[in-house]
């Protein structure tokens, strides 16, 4: 959906040729491996509570209401942490905002692992959002931004393959062993849980010194009139490491005519300017849809599959087989992104994933069938959220790129926040039926919702977003 107004002044194109020029270098490469170290230990803590629930009503005395209150501080932490990301990336640099989110995230663990009682618990898993809120957002807008336009979707989706796909299917084989074979040398089911997340909160230190190194994108350098500065990140970029050449700045392409003449303020505010609005409302409401259904069943799927009859090794392990599906559909997502169209890559995968849930709601009786559809439902839930998540940044302007990204990604928080409340009701009153009846219905208007946004593959940014009349706001 485009604007039927001209851009003030067209786009030199400089900064994009160059980095398609580029194509994809070993400086790159380990770019793309620092940002996905970090959203592979967040997936393990998002997926930690839901996994270890169990073992925390034990240890915690607490109930199934208390157990998702928890969930729900750690997404409202989420919320916070993607808007208050957002801002410090389109305001102070992407490399700043992704750094504090990790520590965070760590400083969050390490509380969990010590909690007292429930409130501490509460209070540290809100602050473990906070770090994961801004991490995978500001991570796919950043590695956006530093890619040749032929690879970006294939890139941006592999993200996904680390944290939605392996991420997702280690977690939950992790938390079997921990919480299953090595549970009694562990402290058994009372202890078992505060090594576990002091296990996830440690390594993840080690990727925030190793972030040290990364260069800040050029196309913020350059939005933020840094000439000399962008040169410098597209001669790193353009290089086999990530360590900066000594001595005086790259004579680069980039000039002073390169700087954008007008741009959208930096203010979270601009996210919902005229020109980018009808974008906003379509991922916003696309994303509500795709990750509330993501962030309820992999936090409640151990837990139902409990309530059910199965055991605590059962049900993680049945929903590790089921995240299967999850690793192929990521996989899918990224060789997709490269050949197909954002919207009809959604739209096909959100289809199929209604079909599969409305067959889950019907005939999921049985542990073959929960774990083949179940499976299934999975696949087509990576290919969709994967595909959003390449999507989101590409439909705005450098200068609230993070911003838009978190924002809308924020409305899918939201949902995580509030749509596992209506699937504890609904299972209480339908079973399975009630939770993927749910889910098939939510699909169906994600389907809806991203008729309405523009298509970006095989588009450079600036292509994209010269749709959009650059209007300058008050900050």
């Amino acid at each position: 959906m485009t604007s039927n107004h001209a851009p003030e002044r067209a786009s030199s194109g400089t900064l994009a040729q160059h980095l398609d020029r580029i194509g994809f270098s070993r400086a790159q490469f380990w770019v793309l491996a620092l940002i996905l170290a970090g959203m592979f230990f967040d997936t393990l803590e998002q997926n930690s509570v839901g996994a270890m629930g169990a073992n925390l009503k034990l240890a915690l005395g607490i109930t199934d209401t208390q157990l998702t209150t928890i969930n729900t501080a750690t997404v409202i932490g989420g919320l916070v942490g993607r808007l208050a990301g957002g801002w410090l990336a389109d305001r102070y640099g992407r490399r700043a905002s992704l750094s504090i989110n990790l520590l965070l995230y760590t400083l969050g663990g390490l509380l969990s692992a010590v909690a007292l009682n429930y409130e501490m618990m509460l209070a540290s898993r809100f602050v473990v959002g906070i770090g994961l809120g801004g991490e995978f957002t500001i991570g796919i807008a950043m590695l956006a931004e530093m890619v040749a336009t032929r690879h970006r979707g294939t890139l941006v989706a592999t993200l996904n393959i680390g944290s939605g796909g392996v991420g997702n299917f280690l977690s939950y084989g992790l938390f079997f062993l921990l919480l299953g074979p090595l549970a009694p040398a562990l402290g058994g089911d009372h202890l078992v849980w505060r090594w576990t997340f002091l296990l996830l909160a440690f390594p993840a230190l080690l990727v925030v010194l190793y972030r040290r190194r990364l260069p800040e994108t050029p196309r913020f350098l350059l939005s933020k009139g840094r000439v000399e500065e962008a040169n410098r990140s597209l001669a790193i970029l353009a290089s086999n490491s990530l360590t900066p050449a000594t001595g005086a700045a790259p004579d680069g392409p980039l000039t002073t005519a390169d700087i954008p003449e007008r741009q959208l303020s930096s203010s979270p505010a601009a996210v919902f300017a005229r020109s980018v609005l009808a974008r906003t409302v379509s991922i916003g409401v696309a994303s509500w849809m795709a990750f509330g259904v993501q962030v309820t069943l992999n936090f409640l799927m151990p837990t139902l599959l409990v309530e059910r009859g199965y055991s605590i090794s059962e049900s993680l392990l049945f929903t590790m087989i089921m995240n299967l599906g999850s690793l192929v559909g990521s996989c899918a997502a990224a060789w997709l992104a490269g050949r197909v169209g954002r919207r009809s890559a959604v739209g096909g995968a959100g289809v199929l994933g209604c079909v599969t849930a409305a067959a889950f709601a019907m005939f999921g009786d049985t542990t073959t069938l929960i774990l083949i559809l179940g499976g299934l439902f999975q696949f087509f839930t990576m290919i969709t959220n994967t595909t959003l998540a390449v999507w989101s940044p590409e439909l705005y302007p450098t200068s609230i790129r993070a911003n838009g990204t978190s924002i809308v990604n924020g409305i899918g928080n939201i949902a995580g926040a509030v749509m596992p409340f209506l699937a504890v009701a609904l299972f209480g009153a339908f079973g399975f039926a009630g939770v993927f009846g749910m889910a098939a219905v939510m699909y169906a208007l994600l389907v809806l919702a991203t008729r309405f946004a523009p298509e970006t593959r095989a588009r450079t940014l600036e292509q994209i977003n010269e749709d959009s009349p650059r209007t300058t706001l008050a900050a």
